[in-house]
Order: C-alpha cells, then sequence, then structure tokens
C-alpha cells in the first residue's frame, strides 16, 4: 500500500532514531571531507586583457592603394589567435615574466611552454575585439605573463607592419629610378630617328590623303544609309507583327462564332426530347453563355481599334495592305545587304590606305618607340603615385598610427580565484551530510518486507487491528539514549561550528 508523507516521516524520524550513529557518521564525515577539499583545492588566479583590432581607421583613406595595408576583421582576429599562443611569442614572453630561467634544460622549458599553453585563452569576442587570459596558481604570475604577452604580440605586429611598409617603399623608389633612366634611353633614341629619317614623298602624300578623305566620305554615307534601311527594316517587321496578330485574332472570332452556331443547334434538338433540368442542357447553356460573352468582348475590342468599321472589314483591307508591307520589306533587306557589302569593301580599302600612308612615311618604327614611351611614361606616374603612397603609410607605422592592433583593456590583477569558492563545498558538505544518511535510511526501509506502520494490517491482510503496544525502554536503556543523542548532538554541532568559523576566517583574511 502507499503510505501518506506524515507516516513516511514518522518511520525515517524512528529510522533515523534507531540508527542516530549511523546518522550522525554520515554527517560529520561528509562534511568534515567537503571542508577538506575545499581547503585543498587548487586555487588558479585568471588575469585577461583585451585586444582591439583597428578595422576603421581615420588614416584608411591615406593609405588605401598603397603596397602595405594590413587585412581587416575577421582575418586579423584569426591571425591573432594564432599567433598569440605560438612558440615566437610565448617564450620572450616567459622569460620576461619569470618563467623561465637561463638555467633551464631544455626539456624543462618545453614543459613549462605547454603547461602555458593550456592555460591560456584566446577568443574572439566579435565587434573586433579579441580577450587573451593565462591562468596560474600565483596571481601575479598570471598578471606579469598575459601583460608580456599583450606586449609582445602588439609590439611583433609593430614591428612586421614596420618592416613591409620600409620595403614597400624601397622597392618602389628602386622601380622609379628605373623607370626614369628607362625613359631617358628612349627619349634619346627617338630623337636620333627622327634625326636620321628621311622625309617622305609629299605629291604621293598628298595623294594618298586625298584617297582616304574619298574612302572615307563614301564609307560615312554608306554608314548613315545602312541604319537608315536597318531602322526601317525594323519598323516594317514590327509593323507586320501586328497585322498578323489582327487577323490571328479575326480566325479566333470566326471559329467562336461556328461553334456558337452549332452549340446552339444541339440545345434545340435536346430541348426537342429533354426538359430544361436535363444535365447536358445545363452544360450547353453554359457554354453558349461563355462563348457569347467572349464575342462580345472581341466585338468591343475590334471597334476601340478601328471605330467606324464593322468587326469583319477590317480583315478584308488588311490583306492588300500586308502583302503591300512584305514587298517593301523585301525590297529594304535587298537593300541593306547591298550597303553591307559596299560599307565592308569601303572600310577594307580605307585601312589599306591608311597602312600604305604610314608605310610611305616610314613612322613605323619612331610610333613604336612613342607608344613605348607612353606606356612607361604612364607606368612611371603610376609609380609615383604608389610611392607616395608608401611613403604616408612608411611614416604612419613609425609613428604607430596604422597599427592593426592596439590594447583596448590592459591585463590587471586578478584578486579573487576562479572556480567554485570555499563557502561553496562547507555547505554542500552540510546539505549532503544532512540528506545522504536519510535517502540511505528511506531507501533500506522501501526495500525491508518488515511491517513498520500499523495501517498496513488492516489494509493489506484484512484483519481487525485490536492494539498497538508501543516499544517501552528500560530506565538505564532511556538514559543511555539520552546520554547518546545529546553527545551525537554536540559532536555534529561541534564539526558545523568548525566548518563555519573556517569560513569566516578564510572570508576575513
Amino acid at each position: 500500500m502507499r503510505l501518506t508523507f506524515e507516516q513516511n516521516a514518522h518511520i525515517l524520524g524512528k529510522e533515523a532514531f534507531s540508527h542516530r550513529r549511523f546518522v550522525a557518521g554520515t554527517f560529520i564525515a561528509v562534511t568534515a571531507l567537503a571542508t577538506v577539499a575545499g581547503l585543498l583545492w587548487p586555487r588558479a588566479y585568471k588575469s585577461t586583457s583585451l585586444i582591439l583590432v583597428n578595422n576603421k581607421r581615420l588614416i584608411a583613406p591615406l593609405i588605401k592603394g598603397a603596397a602595405y595595408q594590413p587585412d581587416v576583421g575577421q582575418q586579423r582576429a584569426k591571425i591573432a589567435q594564432d599567433l598569440i599562443t605560438s612558440r615566437e611569442i610565448l617564450m620572450p614572453a616567459m622569460a620576461k615574466a619569470g618563467f623561465l630561467k637561463k638555467s633551464m634544460s631544455p626539456h624543462k622549458k618545453a614543459g613549462i611552454l605547454a603547461s602555458v599553453r593550456s592555460n591560456a585563452s584566446v577568443m574572439d569576442l566579435g565587434k573586433n575585439l579579441i580577450s587573451v587570459s593565462f591562468k596560474d596558481t600565483d596571481p601575479l604570475r598570471a598578471y606579469h605573463l598575459t601583460q608580456a604577452v599583450v606586449a609582445q604580440f602588439i609590439g611583433q605586429d609593430r614591428q612586421a607592419a614596420l618592416q613591409q611598409a620600409q620595403g614597400a617603399y624601397t622597392f618602389l623608389n628602386q622601380e622609379v629610378a628605373n623607370y626614369r633612366h628607362r625613359l631617358a634611353r628612349e627619349g634619346a633614341e627617338i630623337r636620333k630617328l627622327k634625326a636620321n629619317t628621311l622625309d617622305a614623298d609629299h605629291t604621293f602624300a598628298r595623294y594618298e590623303r586625298r584617297r582616304i578623305a574619298h574612302l572615307r566620305m563614301a564609307y560615312d554615307k554608306g554608314r548613315i544609309e545602312l541604319k537608315e534601311d536597318e531602322g526601317r527594316v525594323r519598323a516594317l517587321e514590327h509593323e507586320l507583327t501586328g497585322h498578323g496578330r489582327t487577323n490571328s485574332i479575326i480566325a479566333r472570332e470566326g471559329l467562336d462564332r461556328s461553334r456558337l452556331i452549332a452549340d446552339e443547334a444541339r440545345l434545340q434538338k435536346l430541348q426537342l426530347y429533354y426538359r430544361r433540368t436535363y444535365p447536358g442542357i445545363k452544360t450547353l447553356r453554359s457554354e453558349i453563355h461563355g462563348l457569347r460573352a467572349k464575342l462580345a468582348h472581341l466585338t468591343a475590342r475590334e471597334k476601340a481599334l478601328h471605330p467606324g468599321q464593322q468587326p469583319f472589314a477590317f480583315a478584308v483591307g488588311s490583306g492588300r495592305f500586308f502583302r503591300k508591307l512584305e514587298h517593301e520589306l523585301d525590297e529594304t533587306q535587298a537593300r541593306v545587304a547591298t550597303l553591307q557589302a559596299e560599307t565592308t569593301e569601303s572600310q577594307t580599302l580605307l585601312r589599306t590606305q591608311m597602312k600604305a600612308l604610314h608605310a610611305s612615311q616610314g613612322s613605323s618604327a619612331v610610333s613604336t618607340l612613342l607608344r613605348n614611351y607612353a606606356a612607361n611614361r604612364q607606368t612611371l606616374n603610376g609609380l609615383l603615385k604608389r610611392r607616395e603612397q608608401a611613403r604616408v603609410s612608411l611614416n604612419l607605422n613609425k609613428e604607430q598610427q596604422a597599427l592593426s592592433f592596439r590594447v583596448y583593456e590592459p591585463a590587471t590583477r586578478p584578486i579573487e580565484p576562479i572556480g567554485p569558492p570555499f563557502p561553496l563545498f562547507v555547505i554542500g558538505g552540510i546539505v549532503l551530510g544532512l540528506i545522504l544518511p536519510f535517502g540511505l535510511l528511506y531507501g533500506r526501509s522501501q526495500m525491508d518486507a518488515r511491517v513498520r506502520a500499523e495501517a498496513v494490517i488492516p489494509e493489506t491482510l484484512n484483519l481487525p487491528l485490536l492494539a498497538v503496544v508501543p516499544h517501552l525502554y528500560a530506565p538505564s536503556e532511556a538514559l543511555s539514549a539520552r546520554r547518546s543523542v545529546h553527545w551525537l548532538g554536540v559532536l555534529m554541532f561541534s564539526v558545523l561550528f568548525i566548518a563555519v568559523s573556517i569560513v569566516l576566517s578564510g572570508r576575513t583574511l
């Protein structure tokens, strides 16, 4: 049977009194073990510093397009996460923080490095913030290590940016000097070639120029006529397409009228043999109504497009006009093909005459040199602009204005250790010391089949309960029970007092 809460509580109280030494011993043992565990729990201190990734800077427009510009955003955050825990950053920072000594062996240094890496935490907090944290049993060592690692990382980033900016400026400066020397050499060659080149035949040149002007006029005239005829072809095709659509609409209207006449004849035939409620008659009436509405819509549309004409009168006259448009389109397309051939031939002759004129003037070598000179001059101007940008970037890096990272929140010396506090161990031990023995006794009572409540007998065995004889203690047993309860209570309160005193003394330290 199921016992009530009061009955279970009464049984549990009797079991606890009967096993009072077990309850007191379990409470004392659990509380003492939890207190000792709290005292021996290793204390770790954590120092944290925040690094800001410089994504939006005031000097960004100045170095935009320069040879060196650090990556921004998430790429730089990922680079920071990889570099901070690298050996190149950690070893100098550990030596500066006092973790390493010169007398240490390489094996011991490697072990310390692995321990520091396991206690390091580098996280991307979003919004261009990176958190760098280190744990250690000594708060001062954790603070010095975090400070040294952040300083080493930012210093190395600054040095790398400065070296790359210096390298870019040196390279661009050397390229500018090379292109200036090349331009001076090409300028001297052009002047020498012009001085040694004979003048071309002026009579032949004038004839060729007149011939070229005539061909150019013919070519331009042909292009204009070709564009006009092509526009006329497009207009005729568009007009023919519109007439084709009108004829198709009229054809559909004729089909719909034929279908309407056939459906009306069929309806009259069915009405001779069936009533108006016959399904076939209803279906035909619905189709006839739809066809009449469609024909009325087409008639209204035709009247709107061609007012003053009968619906079918336009189809008769449009046939002759349609054939006339087709004939005119064919003639125009033939003229377009002829003009295209003439224009292509004129363009070919024009190119041939231009090549002959250039060859007669003997300017091929000079033109090549002039083109190279102009291209090199343009490249030199671009290099001068980029060199100036690299110089600005170099000066900004020297003044620490173009750094990719900067300290947003410096590391501080931790005061409170991380992890569960000591009072939590004591409180948990006291609560567990009270719950564990009573829980074990309750489980034992549930598994034991002996009768512990008088209500079980009449409800389970269906027997009348005449009387309940309580257990009577002898005077010596009662005195012994009172003494044991007294001393067990004193012992439990003593352990509790000691644990609370340790907690309070730990808080005041």
